[in-house]
Order: C-alpha cells, then structure tokens, then sequence
C-alpha cells in the first residue's frame, strides 16, 4: 500500500513537471534510501604527490632538499685552494635564517657539488641543527656523503670534529661558510 502510494505521489510530482512517467525513474522502496536527484557538488581534486626519496645512500631526512630554501644566489665554482668540499656546489636549508646567518633548531642545510670534470653530484655535505647535540658548535651535526660515479650509492666520508673544525673559522656567521664567504643570499 505504501509503494502505491509513493509511486502515485511521484507519477503526479513528474507529471506536474511537465515530465513524462515512462522515462521516470522508479520511486524508492521504503527499503531504500531516499537520494537527491540532485548533481553532487563539485569536488576539489587532491593531487597525491608521492614523498620524495633520498638520493641512493642518502639519509631519509635529506629528501627532497632541491625544493627547500636556495641559499646560494648562483652555483659556487671550486675554489683554487681550501676547498674542502671541491665542486661546483648548491647549497639549500630546510629553514630560512632568521636575520643574516642565525639558523632555528633543526635545520638541515644541505651543500651539493659536482666533481670538477664530472656531470653529477658527486657529494652531499649536510649540517643538522639539534638543540642539545653539540653546544660548543652551536649544536650542529656534520656529515659528507660522496661517489665515484652517478650509479653508485652515497656513502658517509666524514662526520664530526673532522667538519667542525674547518667551520669554526664560520663561526660568527652560525657556522655556515657561504655567509662568511659573502656567497649566500
């Protein structure tokens, strides 16, 4: 009884539309949920972006450096002499500065170079602000990651008081050469 009356009640609403009753979908059961005939509003469509990878070797929290802050206003050439990291070298920070060269608790900045003569990166150099891992060196961690050749995985070549002690001379710019050397933006 409550089906014929549900479907009379929409036989007449179609019919009063101007619409026709063979072309109409059936009514609802009282089993089925009622739906709107209404378009759904739109969507907004979410891009899923993969997370970015590491280069091969590489520790996790180094993916995706290229797209963090660029420090460097162009590529550094190699240095004639002292050049601890020898290449053409890119530096970026997972942080800006605040002011000139005064980084927040943790920071990554990362330092890429490509090996003069070569045609990929050759070495990955990274300093990791960590308040409480290192106070004499205003808590920064180093490590240098190098390979041979574009195929090979990164591995560690330095770390520590081997790094520390070539970036003192950075000190008064929070350890960051390119700020001492006049090289950062």
């Amino acid at each position: 009884m409550r089906r014929s009356l549900l479907t009379t009640a929409f036989v007449l609403a179609v019919a009063a539309c101007g619409g026709e009753s063979e072309s109409a979908p059936e009514p609802p059961t009282a089993s089925e949920p009622v739906t709107s005939t209404e378009p759904a509003p739109p969507t907004t469509e979410t891009t899923t972006r993969s997370k970015p990878k590491p280069l091969p070797g590489l520790p996790r929290y180094t993916a995706g450096y290229e797209d963090w802050v660029k420090l460097t206003r162009k590529p550094i050439p190699p240095r004639a002499s002292g050049d601890a990291h020898l290449g053409t070298k890119k530096v970026y920070s997972s942080k800006p500065p605040r002011g000139k060269a005064d980084f927040p608790d943790g920071t990554i900045i990362v330092k890429e170079a490509v090996r003069p003569g070569k045609d990929f990166l050759g070495l990955i150099a990274v300093m990791r602000k960590e308040q409480g891992a290192d106070p004499a060196h205003n808590d920064w961690r180093f490590v240098e990651f190098t390979r041979d050749d574009r195929r090979d995985r990164f591995s560690e070549t330095a770390s520590g008081a081997i790094c520390w002690t070539c970036h003192m001379g950075a000190a008064k710019t929070d350890y960051v050469w390119i700020y001492t050397l006049g090289l950062g933006k």
